[in-house]
């Protein structure tokens, strides 16, 4: 009966390690030992079949200044933003980062859930990071000013105010 080396197992393992990582959509959640060199994950590759942009989606990509949430301009100083990649939304509240998932279906913009870092803030801050997470979790209307700016509007009115950011 033939044994395998020690180098051999390892090899093998590091394979079956990439196999299930890519299978179960890990990636880079396995030890260093175990991971194996390759292309990208699912997750980070675009999905084959998706139609080219529409213009009303064209108009949302790129870098956004966050200049007013919920019919208040923002904190002073605090730099919020967002940006539209893709699929993906990603930003600043002024507080945290954020990232996530977007969508955009007949003029309106829905999130897949944003997720955010957990830093502590001031009340300002704090409040504002509310107001702008509470708008990204609901179905929010696009549309383009007569100004350019991007308004982002939901239920009730409430409305996230985007200026593109300068380059």
């Amino acid at each position: 009966m033939k044994y395998a080396t020690s180098s051999g197992t390892l090899e093998l393992a590091r394979r079956v390690a990439a196999v299930l990582a890519l299978a179960c959509g890990l990636g880079g959640a396995l030890p260093a030992a175990a991971q194996a060199p390759g292309p990208p994950t699912v997750r980070e590759q675009p999905r084959a079949g998706t139609p080219p942009l529409d213009a009303e989606e064209q108009l949302l990509l790129g870098d956004w200044r966050v200049t007013g949430v919920d019919g208040h301009p923002t904190v002073p100083g605090s730099r919020a933003r967002l940006k539209l990649e893709g699929l993906r939304i990603s930003g600043y509240t002024g507080c945290n980062a954020l990232g996530g998932n977007y969508r955009v279906e007949r003029g309106y913009l829905t999130t897949g859930g944003v997720i955010t870092t957990r830093r502590a803030c001031s009340a300002a801050l704090n409040a504002q990071e509310k107001a702008l997470l509470a708008l990204l979790d609901q179905r929010l209307a696009v549309r383009q000013s007569h100004r350019g700016r991007l308004l982002l509007t939901g239920r009730e009115g409430k409305t996230l105010v985007l200026v593109r950011a300068a380059g």
